[in-house]
């Protein structure tokens, strides 16, 4: 089969690879659409911590099981389906304690920009939903970062009448972000970002107010914004010390920030000590989310309450995995799906 393989830091190739074998509990999928991500981003630019190359690259899918490894249930060939990343064992310190997200022992499932791609046997049991017949492939891939902004929501806790600031908006988490936001009741949404074209799609999902941070003082409108106070909530999904320090810049006192957009190791944030302490400011961070909150995340794309659909600017074929990152860099696009039917 044909596979893009990550080598380097800026390096894939499309190689022919072995088409992959389910073991016990596993499923094999023909991959029919597979999104790109921030995560892949930041991965094509330098490297997985946990996944040293030579792999095959990608994790959001929609596809249809070919086989099913011995012992599975519920799934069998012909169905359609998607999967979260990752899924918790269950049985460690942080799963007993209703934090599957931080779980020791996360297995991990990549390989979507391929042809065909195996599903973990744990990921089966616990993250493997069977796609209904009004949502496409696509649309369903993009199940695995909702569930980490479903997540997200529930530790921030946003209330109604809420005004929230979104900094890196019109990527494809803050798009989500924005979603949830408006779906929470918050009167404001105000959307931070770079790229005109992505403000837009911010716009057209309900943004309040879209400010682009290359032509507009973006703190001061957001202070402008909200009587001089700041947002009650600032959700930061850029993914950079200065959107971090920002957003500590623009949430009121007594506010809460989520810093969303994680940084490389060892990255240093500098904040002032006196804004935070006296202005009893909260800050939560965000990694991934449990099999709780994957489900909750596939009833929402399902039901049609989150919209996946906007976020796929365009579809191309494995042959432009590169392409599609480059194009993801430059703002150009939100998301691309990657079809490996498609011609080269």
């Amino acid at each position: 089969m044909r596979a893009a393989v990550f080598l380097e830091p800026g390096k894939l190739v499309l190689r022919d690879v072995p088409v992959p074998q389910p073991a016990a509990g596993e499923l094999l999928v023909r991959v029919r659409a597979a999104t790109t991500c921030g995560t892949d981003v930041k991965t094509y630019r330098r490297g997985h911590p946990k996944f040293p190359p030579p792999f095959v690259f990608g994790h959001e899918f929609g596809g249809d099981v070919v086989e099913t490894g011995a012992g599975v249930r519920g799934f069998t060939p012909g169905m359609r389906v998607t999967a979260n990343v990752f899924a918790e064992c269950g049985t460690c310190f942080y799963c007993k304690h209703n934090q599957g997200n931080l779980c020791e022992n996360l297995e991990y499932n990549f390989g979507a920009f391929a042809e065909y791609m195996t599903i973990p046997a744990s990921i089966v049991r616990l993250n493997t939903f069977q796609i209904p017949a009004h949502i496409s492939y696509a649309q369903a891939a993009i199940v695995e970062p909702l569930v980490c902004v479903v997540h997200g929501q529930r530790l921030i806790q946003i209330e109604p009448g809420e005004r929230v600031a979104l900094i890196g908006a019109g990527g494809p988490i803050s798009l989500l972000q924005l979603q949830m936001v408006l779906r929470s009741g918050a009167s404001q949404a105000i959307a931070v970002g770079h790229s005109d074209a992505r403000l837009e799609v911010a716009r057209q999902l309900g943004a309040t107010t879209a400010i682009n941070a290359k032509r507009e003082d973006a703190l001061g409108t957001i202070r402008d914004l909200t009587e001089g106070r700041g947002a009650d909530v600032v959700i930061e999904a850029a993914g950079t010390p200065q959107a971090w320090q920002m957003a500590v810049e623009a949430v009121r006192k007594g506010g809460r920030v989520l810093w969303f957009g994680g940084l490389p190791g060892g990255t240093q944030v500098t904040l002032d000590a006196t804004r935070l302490h006296y202005g009893e400011i909260t800050l939560y961070n965000v990694h991934g989310g449990s099999a709780l909150d994957a489900h909750r995340a596939f009833e929402l794309i399902c039901a049609g309450v989150v919209q996946t659909q906007p976020l796929i600017s365009d579809e191309m074929p494995l042959e432009r995995v590169e392409e599609a990152l480059q194009r993801m860099i430059a703002g150009e696009v939100v998301k691309v799906a990657i079809r490996p039917d498609l011609p080269g």
